[in-house]
């Protein structure tokens, strides 16, 4: 099965451990609507993560997902609908502290396409594009302007 994949990165002026809690903090994500067009609900505890329910509307249609999030040895966490409008995506995001107080994340995203999705491939491409980028900048308003709190140690 073909798959179309996207990369982005972002800068953000908080500390590794700080983005890295937020980045999978869902809970946190559930109830302040960190993403505009994604609504975060039904958060299960799970081994080294969660399960939740993701909600979207593409071109006026209700996309619904269950998403596992999972945190890596190495620091990194990922995203995979287990099931879903987009069962298979998987996204993967990579931390690296550029000082104390600076943290690049590197977001990996990687659609399956099938069917007509594939005919449509380079609008899908620049959709995701716009989406990841997106979801970065609100990511990073969050975490600064908003001012995410370190809940470490859970």
């Amino acid at each position: 099965m073909a798959s179309i994949v996207v990369e982005d990165e972002k800068v953000i002026a908080r500390p590794i451990e700080v983005v890295r809690e937020q980045f999978v903090d869902m809970r946190h994500h559930a109830s302040t609507r960190v993403h505009a067009d994604l609504e975060v609900s039904n958060v299960r505890p799970q081994n080294a993560g969660c399960r939740v329910t993701a909600r979207r509307r593409v071109f006026g249609i209700l996309q619904e997902d269950e998403i596992e999030v999972a945190r890596g040895a190495d620091g990194s966490s990922t995203l995979r609908s287990l099931a879903g409008s987009n069962t298979g995506l998987l996204i993967t995001q990579r931390f690296e502290a550029l000082g104390a107080d600076r943290t690049r994340v590197r977001t990996t995203v990687e659609m399956p396409v099938r069917g007509l999705l594939a005919l449509l491939a380079p609008l899908v491409r620049m959709g995701l594009k716009r989406d990841l980028a997106t979801a970065l900048e609100e990511d990073r308003f969050d975490l600064e302007e908003r001012g995410y709190p370190a809940k470490l140690g859970r």
